[in-house]
């Protein structure tokens, strides 16, 4: 890895300490609903919990709710069994985690030394065709919603069903309308390319893409092209560089991978487009250099090292990702 002087790790040290770090994306929640840890324990298996989080400085996590294919069911049932999971861990660890439900509520939690936890749901299944869920859910905390995940569903085909070329469908776009009237963030993590470009079309808001990577590291219809990455720049929304470079048959990740995928978002559409959404707990290998949640100080020296400016690297870490909760729920 990189060496850096002591005056550009002091000043990494600075910027982390002083940034609202924002992780736009994990799916713990499924471990501890699968008895296999809490989110209080520190744990030596998968990459968060909030121990960890708190050595890492990460300010704002968003924790999301996976609707797994075998919950399609019953959906909302499953769906709202993780949200409470998730809450009632929120309760039990209160010293140290909030739930967050708007941007307000980060700085809240900042000031009082806790880390914001926001809640996604992955996965417009849950609603089962109701658009009347999308009130529940915000009223229950859920700050934002992932359309799809890889396969279609009622909203629009997700990115790993796309013989049909089905792009968003009449209920998918009263879904985008009435979550832009709730204050909740459109997260188009996941879905088909021409869904991609229907809901760009819908939204009258900045959307995020949670968790992805430009289409040159990885060939894959969850990636995206460039033309996708300069689309969401153009209307204000941000993109969370993921680490799962080894799923889909991919090679181990690394800091340097991570670091290049910033670089080239940032070189075709400008910095203020650029965030963190780590997809940790959603797959597995190894990311050399940020191997959890605690080494996110890692990619702020990286980002020191490789020549950004303090207000680029403040963006980056988690203010872009600020600025559209904000735009949101304004």
């Amino acid at each position: 890895m990189f060496q850096l002087s002591e005056e550009q790790e002091q000043r990494a040290l600075r910027l982390h300490r002083e940034s609202i770090i924002f992780d736009a994306h994990c799916d713990t929640v499924l471990q501890v609903l699968e008895g296999k840890r809490t989110l209080g324990e520190r744990s030596e298996d998968g990459h968060v919990d909030v121990p960890r989080l708190k050595a890492g400085g990460i300010k704002a996590q968003v924790f999301s709710v996976f609707v797994r294919p075998e919950w399609y069911g019953d959906a909302v049932h499953a769906t709202l069994k993780g949200i409470v999971t998730l809450t009632r861990e929120i309760k039990k660890n209160e010293d140290d985690v909030m739930l967050a439900r708007s941007f307000k509520d980060v700085k809240k939690a900042v000031a009082e030394g806790k880390v914001a936890a926001f809640i996604s749901i992955e996965g417009g299944e849950a609603l089962q065709g109701d658009l009347d869920m999308l009130e529940v859910y915000a009223k229950m905390g859920v700050s934002s919603i992932i359309l799809t995940w890889n396969n279609r569903n009622a909203i629009a085909d997700g990115a790993g069903d796309i013989r049909s070329n089905g792009g968003l469908s009449s209920f998918g776009v009263e879904v985008i309308k009435e979550m832009e009237r709730l204050g909740m963030v459109v997260d188009l993590a996941h879905i088909s390319p021409k869904g991609f470009w229907d809901a760009l079309e819908v939204c009258e808001k900045p959307v995020i893409v949670s968790h992805a990577l430009p289409r040159k590291f990885m060939d894959i219809p969850r990636n995206l092209d460039d033309e996708q990455i300069k689309a969401v720049a153009e209307r204000g929304g941000v993109i969370g560089v993921s680490f799962y470079f080894t799923s889909y048959g991919g090679a181990e990740g690394s800091l340097e991978k991570v670091l290049d995928a910033i670089d080239y978002i940032a070189d075709k559409a400008g910095v203020d487009c650029v965030g963190i959404g780590s997809d940790f707990d959603g797959f597995t290998g190894t990311v050399e250099g940020l191997e959890s949640c605690e080494k996110f100080i890692n990619i702020t020296r990286g980002l020191v090292h490789r020549g950004f400016s303090d207000e680029d690297i403040e963006k980056i870490l988690g203010g872009n990702f600020m600025r559209v909760y904000e735009k949101v729920q304004s």
